[in-house]
């Protein structure tokens, strides 16, 4: 299993007899593209004036569902980092400030469990969303960075530097998912992780409006083999 020591951005994809002739980082980001934007209209942390609590809470789900899927995400990469900047952030607010903090939904993992065919694919999928987080966190500390000073916002702002860079996660992304298998393998593990991260915002009251998804512990939205490969 091949493990990765370093970011993201679309480029052409494998040639080799043997891939897709689909890109498999495109096949991710159109799995995921609505589930992406939808997410992303409806996080607290996204309004137009977020708090340092609306941060405080959405780094703490942001840490249960890491330490949840780290089963997964230990096969293909080290994200001990990310929990590290996160347990920090959370280290700088007062105790006397947990009476407005959210407390975390339990991570119920049957879903993921059902949906895992035991392959490392599977595993890349789960860390398409996970890297994906990271980027998009990026951005938010470009926009929240004034507004919520003088927190570092270690997380968003990733300050250690941690992790794989984009292009480099990119092109282990389409060196392990190069086959038909194994793409819909990845898809199939990055919708359900990112379903579950939606569950846990919605269950822990962090969403500015309630998603309309399909309950991912229940009825996973998996994109079928056939609309990813047939058309």
């Amino acid at each position: 299993m091949t493990h990765i020591v370093g970011q993201l951005s679309i480029v052409a994809g494998p040639s080799d007899s043997n891939a897709s002739v689909y890109d498999p980082v495109q096949r991710l980001r159109n799995a995921t593209h609505d589930l992406h934007q939808r997410l992303d209209l409806n996080l607290a942390l996204s309004s137009v004036k977020p708090s340092l609590t609306d941060y405080r809470n959405h780094i703490s789900v942001l840490s249960e569902w890491q330490l949840a899927l780290k089963p997964w995400l230990s096969l293909v990469s080290d994200n001990e980092w990310s929990l590290a900047l996160i347990a920090q952030d959370l280290a700088d607010f007062p105790d006397n400030d947990s009476a407005t903090a959210k407390i975390p939904s339990p991570v119920n993992l049957v879903h993921l469990h059902q949906k895992d065919d035991g392959s490392s694919a599977f595993c890349w999928g789960i860390f398409y969303v996970l890297a994906g987080s990271r980027l998009g966190g990026e951005v938010l500390y470009r926009r929240l960075s004034e507004l919520l000073a003088p927190h570092p916002l270690r997380y968003l702002s990733n300050s250690h530097k941690g992790g794989c860079s984009w292009g480099n996660t990119l092109i282990a992304l389409r060196k392990n998912l190069a086959t038909k298998q194994a793409q819909i393998s990845a898809v199939n593990g990055a919708v359900a992780a990112f379903e579950l991260l939606i569950a846990q915002f919605q269950l822990a009251g962090m969403l500015t409006r309630p998603m309309q998804i399909q309950q991912p512990l229940t009825s996973p939205r998996v994109m079928p083999p056939e609309d990813l490969y047939d058309k």
